[in-house]
């Protein structure tokens, strides 16, 4: 008969279940990061505010999970800013990795095709990039997005510039034809028809267009006063460039997303002045945070001194996302995606970001929509009132 020697198995037992329970001090959150592509830019800032949130829960001595402290990490993959492959990797993360909570990819296409998944699974998923009505009319019990709707932003927009510049009536709209250039294109039609403007023509553009001399070329004979213009943020670089190589111009020309990430003025050098934009978030909102950062501007400091930059909407959404499915665990006391799923659904969550509050659908429908002017090289706020830093410049230069 075969003989064991048990101070061996008893030592193999100590560790494994000294692994056990470490791994039992860790708690993964899941998420597909677009670090290559056309969506890197994106992905990458992305990836940085979710860095944001890991670092500072983990500073703060971790998860509280009803009275266990926990260490965060970050599972991620690079999906390469393929749909299919980010649904992949949300299926990796679930069956292989085992990661309970997961965090949506960047925009509002992926986040949709990604949000089944993790509606199959049972998985919460919390999207920071994710702003279309139709990413949530599904009413996905597991999907959560910090984003409030795009027609808060498109209202907004519309009632500053009625306002401030009543001699702009006429508006010709470009848009990349992807879910969210194409929805908030849509809602700016929707939100100026309704305020008495003219459209004058409401085009797409595919996704691999570089030439937008013959779309260019019909809005300047359009003589608009207000040109429309949305899409990822090296499609808003070209078409910039090439409004000004085609004589394009225009009282009023808003760009969405691009202008509020600083790539598009260092890129567009001075055919950035007087573009305007809009966003979600802005550090001189400056909401107040007692759970990890004290308020919107220590966020950006805290930002700034790891990454020598301004945070935008985009980073700061992301460490949002990830922090408030902390503050959720941390009120559920539980790991346990019903608990979790339940303090999501009901709970009002004050952050750096500004009040997050889910709707029915699992949409943030906290309305805080900045209009927004790059002047001077810098990228200022319009609107609201409380937040203004400056009045609105109209025109564009008409040369590089």
């Amino acid at each position: 008969m075969r003989k064991f020697n048990t101070g061996l198995l008893a030592i193999s037992l100590l560790a494994s279940m000294a692994a056990s329970a470490e791994a039992q001090e860790t708690l993964r959150f899941g998420a597909p990061v677009a670090r290559t592509g056309p969506l890197a830019d994106a992905g990458i800032k992305s990836k940085q505010g979710y860095d944001m949130c890991v670092t500072a829960v983990n500073q703060k001595g971790g998860v509280d999970v009803g009275g266990k402290k926990m260490k965060l990490e970050l599972v991620e993959y690079d999906y390469q800013s393929e749909t299919n492959r980010a649904v992949q990797i949300v299926q990796r993360l679930i069956n292989v990795d085992k990661v309970p909570f997961l965090l949506a990819p960047y925009g509002s296409g992926d986040t949709k095709a990604t949000a089944g998944v993790a509606e199959r699974y049972g998985v919460p998923m919390v999207a920071a990039a994710a702003a279309t009505p139709s990413v949530f009319d599904q009413k996905f019990k597991n999907l959560f997005g910090i984003l409030f709707p795009n027609a808060m932003i498109t209202d907004a927009e519309v009632a500053y510039y009625k306002k401030t510049m009543p001699d702009v009536k006429r508006v010709s709209v470009l848009a990349l034809n992807s879910l969210f250039p194409k929805a908030i294109a849509a809602e700016l039609v929707t939100s100026a028809k309704r305020e008495g403007f003219e459209i004058l023509s409401d085009s797409l553009y595919s996704p691999d267009t570089t030439d937008f001399s013959n779309i260019l070329t019909q809005i300047k004979s359009q003589k608009p006063d207000w040109i429309y213009a949305t899409g990822y943020t090296q499609d808003l670089i070209l078409i910039r460039r090439q409004m000004a190589d085609l004589g394009v111009e225009a009282k009023l020309v808003t760009m969405t997303a691009g202008p509020s990430y600083p790539e598009f003025a260092e890129n567009v050098k001075g055919l950035a002045e007087s573009v305007t934009t809009n966003s979600w978030w802005h550090q001189n909102a400056d909401y107040q945070d007692a759970f990890i950062f004290g308020s919107s501007q220590k966020y950006n400091e805290a930002f700034n001194a790891t990454f020598k930059r301004n945070a935008t909407y985009l980073e700061a959404a992301a460490t949002a996302a990830c922090q408030t499915l902390v503050m959720a665990i941390e009120e559920a006391k539980t790991t346990k995606a019903d608990a979790v799923r339940d303090v999501l659904r009901t709970k009002t969550f004050n952050t750096f970001y500004g009040p997050i509050r889910f709707s029915d659908v699992g949409q943030n429908d906290f309305n805080a929509a900045l209009v927004m002017q790059i002047q001077d090289g810098k990228l200022l706020v319009l609107a609201p009132d409380a937040l203004k830093q400056a009045d609105l410049r109209p025109g564009v230069p008409p040369k590089k």
